[in-house]
């Protein structure tokens, strides 16, 4: 896995990373990542050092040879004092659906710590990072299901709250259109008049789904994308305030307590003076 170590910015917008198709396993050097979440299954696992990791509000503190196991809309963090080296495995949901069918009410269990059968899982995952992102989708859909299958045979399944697919499929929509929207006036009565539905039931369809209040998602969008402009050098000189309000923030108190939130252990760029 050495091969494809790298120092990342960890500073990557989280929507241009969550489609359908992504398929993609690395390996670097971590300080950290905020709290996000995505609908791709994520495989997070530790190669040196330990990294204290929240899985919907579940936290554990992983070490060497340690992984987690993120599922679909579950909120996650990674707290790092220092430096950690960290491999991680995105699964698009297109190469889920075969999982999803033979286990509809399951899913795969969050903390994965036994390291003797890890080493297994790891091995496969090391082939995905090789493979340069070639493979066909009828390959990459079979690599998942015996990577499923190898994880079920160590650690077997736990239960989930089924959901039905109108509601997968709204919850995915709505996430999409947030993303692609962020900068605009979302709010819980311009989303729901988009979607056809009254606001009361389009915020208790999606705040289940996604796992939080929807204001609190979509300004966690809005200031994951406000952070990486700010670390953008074409904008050294921008103030905080215009790439706020720039990314739909209405006011700095809801930027400041959105940055809080998901930022807390990092500090803001300032300006460059004239």
């Amino acid at each position: 896995m050495s091969g494809n170590k790298k120092e990342n910015t960890e500073l990557q917008y989280e929507a241009e990373r969550d489609y359908v198709k992504r398929f993609i396993a690395e390996q670097y050097v971590s300080r950290g990542y905020y709290i996000h979440f995505h609908r791709n299954i994520e495989i997070y696992g530790v190669v040196k050092g330990e990294v204290y990791v929240t899985i919907a509000g579940e936290s554990c503190t992983l070490k060497e040879g340690q992984i987690a196991v993120i599922n679909g809309f579950e909120s996650h963090s990674y707290e790092i004092d220092g430096e950690a080296e960290i491999f991680y495995f995105h699964v698009g949901t297109d190469y889920v659906r075969d999982f999803k069918q033979l286990y509809p009410n399951r899913k795969l269990p969050r903390w994965l710590l036994e390291r003797k059968q890890n080493a297994t899982i790891i091995s496969q995952i090391k082939k995905v990072m090789a493979s340069g992102g070639k493979w066909s989708d009828l390959k990459k859909t079979g690599f998942v299901c015996s990577l499923f299958a190898d994880i079920i045979d160590f650690y077997g399944l736990i239960s989930s709250v089924p959901a039905t697919e109108s509601d997968n499929d709204l919850v995915s929509q709505a996430v999409q259109y947030i993303y692609e929207h962020y900068a605009e006036d979302l709010t819980l009565e311009t989303l729901s008049r988009h979607f056809f539905m009254s606001p009361k039931v389009f915020s208790r369809r999606i705040s289940k789904g996604i796992n939080c209040d929807l204001r609190i998602f979509v300004n966690d969008v809005r200031i994951q994308k406000a952070v990486q402009l700010l670390h953008m050098p074409e904008n050294k000189a921008r103030s905080v305030a215009d790439v706020a309000f720039s990314c739909g923030f209405n006011n700095m108190v809801t930027f400041y307590r959105s940055y809080k939130r998901n930022f807390c252990y990092k500090k803001l760029p300032k300006p460059e003076a004239d």
